[in-house]
């Protein structure tokens, strides 16, 4: 059969017969273009748009640049109701630098999915197309529910992608950064579960070479709990097996052998084995293992094990220092934990457990010694009124100065306006609201501000909402990462906002020069803010800090170390300071160098309010439980027991007779006050 070659703008090249008709686009007929399902042609041109004339000889360059092109054009595109080789686009999850995952269904199944979509050019750097090919083969000799399953590749069309298993949550650098250090008992149970992965892939022949925080997805996310959950701790996934390995040669495979060049770089320099920098066919299970080890210092700690401005400084310390001790850093830290992350970052392979089946055991003995607390016996529920009020959780709230409404704001980006005694929702706010995590009213009842969890960086910030309207009323922007707390002066003129990216916010409400400014001085992400006067300004963090700033020099009054731990929650009134965190709930009286701490929670505290007088303080936590004390001496005057689900916010009514609390189910409740003895 006498043949004639094709090439086809995506850079497909096949020999067709002369005897069969040429299409004037050849896109038509294209076996990679019509394998890939774009339904007949391409949607995003017409059949004759740039196409060569029937039998028209293409160079090598010129179908690349018009691969190339297509690709782009195909990539800017997508967005929700696209349809991809047979996945229907629903929404972005997020972005990086080799190109956008969305969440996309499978029609045919009704498949949820994480497309994996490759940003144009990408693959045309050495190594990257074999990489992606090596993941979906690497994939397809796991299968276990602690590893991401990919499900296929398509990377010589128009739009190449990976597509996998989607799994909705949060990775752990994500979540220390957004909240601090974890609870030991939940960093020893993540890494129980990454560990078994990792026996699987060791069972295989696998090494994964890249496990770190990013690479493990808590699913679902602690932050946005989800209904019907079971357990009290998410599952965690592993991600991304790019750069794994085969390392046993009866099982060798020359499409996942390794294609690393000599002196190439492989894996994440925080949280690389030794050997594995040295040399990264070297790898085996054990250097995933000291890579786990990393992974757990990080999430007891917030930090990286061996920090450095360079590679060479980081690997220099990795050789001369001894593994880092997450109990030096964090008293918590059982000396048992504190060892097996010294025994996985040991410098030497034959010095770490062998095998992730041996780390399982030692972690469940761990776990055994202290096993996830499930909250102690309380007393007699009070009944309360309550009302289901968000369909996420009821993150924020805040009632009106004079009493007349509460407001509230949850996961399902809505503001609900609710009457303060029946609970009786009275109407809601709607729009470009995102999944709030504080709101705060103006001293005058007339608007709000609040801040949400955001995916891209120029969403992040601040909203003022008009509260008579319901509409938007300004966007203040600034912030390079998320934000979760955010006061209003007592003016009304300043507004004040807590960000991720370490920076205290302010901006003057209407102002006609210059709106904007920052403090820095927090360590870690700051957590909340709360003005103390129109020239002051109080904020917290995962640092464990409270500072005090003077807002017309922009310099610290004064910093004091709070003992709860990573700081969640602050609330000021009448001089009165209380903190809410990982570790308990304190306070400080007026004058005093210190905090005071208040006992009666197990488990972490999610947030705290004042009495507006100082007289009572009101806290919720992990334990379900809503608890009232006098400031004055500590007492506990009231246990509620009413929710079933983590409490995430509290506040008092401005009459003294109330106090509102929201949970991760989205369940509002209200409570009577006692009265302080």
């Amino acid at each position: 059969m006498t043949t004639r070659r094709l090439t086809c703008p995506c850079g497909n090249a096949w020999d067709h017969p002369v005897t069969e008709p040429v299409p004037g686009d050849v896109r038509l007929i294209c076996p990679a273009c019509t394998i890939a399902g774009e339904n007949t042609r391409h949607p995003e041109s017409s059949p004759n748009d740039d196409a060569p004339p029937s039998g028209t000889v293409v160079t090598n360059a010129e179908a690349a640049a018009n691969a190339e092109r297509l690709r782009r054009e195909a990539a800017q595109a997508i967005g929700p109701g696209r349809i991809i080789s047979g996945y229907e686009i629903i929404g972005e999850i997020n972005r990086g630098g080799m190109g956008v995952i969305y969440k996309a269904r499978q029609p045919g199944v009704n498949r949820l999915v994480a497309l994996k979509v490759i940003a144009p050019g990408k693959l045309d750097q050495p190594g990257t197309r074999a990489r992606f090919k090596r993941e979906v083969r690497a994939s397809g000799r796991l299968s276990d529910p602690c590893i991401v399953t990919v499900f296929q590749t398509e990377l010589d069309g128009p739009i190449p992608f990976v597509a996998m298993e989607y799994v909705p949550g949060i990775d752990l650098f994500r979540l220390v950064r957004q909240t601090g250090p974890l609870p030991v008992v939940d960093v020893v149970y993540y890494a129980r579960q990454v560990a078994e992965g990792l026996q699987h892939a060791y069972e295989v022949h696998l090494v994964h070479r890249d496990i770190k925080p990013s690479n493990l997805m808590v699913s679902p996310s602690p932050l946005a709990p989800a209904e019907g959950r079971t357990g009290r701790l998410p599952k965690v996934k592993v991600l991304d097996m790019g750069l794994a390995r085969v390392v046993d040669n009866s099982h060798s495979d020359p499409e996942t052998d390794d294609l690393t060049l000599p002196g190439v770089f492989v894996g994440t320099p925080d949280y690389v084995a030794p050997e594995q920098a040295e040399n990264p066919r070297a790898a085996d299970t054990r250097s995933d293992l000291y890579s786990l080890g990393g992974a757990m210092y990080y999430c007891l700690t917030g930090e990286v094990p061996f920090p450095g401005k360079t590679l060479a400084a980081k690997l220099r310390k990795q050789l001369t220092e001894p593994p880092p001790s997450a109990a030096a850093k964090r008293s918590d830290v059982p000396v048992a934990v504190d060892a097996v992350i010294r025994k996985l970052m040991a410098l030497d392979p034959n010095d770490r457990y062998q095998t992730p089946a041996e780390l399982m055991a030692v972690l469940d003995a761990v776990l055994k010694e202290a096993p996830p607390k499930t909250g102690a016996k309380a007393a007699p529920t009070v009944s309360s009124v309550f009302a289901k009020a968000h369909d996420g959780g009821v993150n924020a709230m805040a009632p009106a100065p004079d009493g007349s409404y509460l407001l509230t704001g949850g996961g399902d980006s809505v503001l609900k306006f609710w009457h303060p005694g029946t609970l009786k929702e009275l109407r809601t706010i709607t729009g470009d609201i995102g999944a709030i995590e504080h709101l705060v009213i103006a001293p005058t009842g007339k608007w709000a501000a609040t801040c949400a969890i955001r995916l891209s960086a120029s969403d992040m910030g601040v909203q003022l909402w008009d509260l008579n309207t319901g509409s938007e009323g300004k966007r203040f922007r600034g912030p390079t990462d998320n934000i979760s707390g955010v006061a209003i002066s007592p003016d009304g003129k300043g507004v004040a906002a807590a960000s991720a990216d370490k920076m205290v916010w302010l901006w003057l409400r209407d102002a006609t020069g210059p709106t904007t400014a920052c403090i820095k001085g927090h360590t870690g992400a700051v957590t909340a803010v709360a003005f103390v006067a129109t020239d002051s300004l109080l904020s917290s963090g995962v640092d464990g800090t409270v500072r005090q700033w003077d807002l017309k020099t922009g310099k610290t009054k004064g910093t004091l170390s709070a003992p709860v731990g990573p700081i969640a929650a602050l609330a000021f009134a009448a001089k009165r300071v209380a903190v809410a965190g990982r570790d308990g709930l304190a306070i400080r009286q007026p004058g005093a160098a210190t905090f005071q701490k208040f006992t009666g929670h197990d488990g972490s505290v999610s947030c705290c309010a004042l009495m507006p007088d100082g007289t009572l303080l009101a806290s919720g936590g992990t334990d379900h439980t809503v608890r009232v004390y006098r400031v004055e001496d500590g007492l506990q005057l009231a246990t509620y027991t009413g929710h079933d689900k983590p409490v995430r916010s509290v506040a008092f009514a401005p009459t003294g007779d109330a106090v509102y609390s929201g949970d991760v189910g989205g369940i509002l409740r209200r409570w009577p006050v006692p009265k302080a003895k």
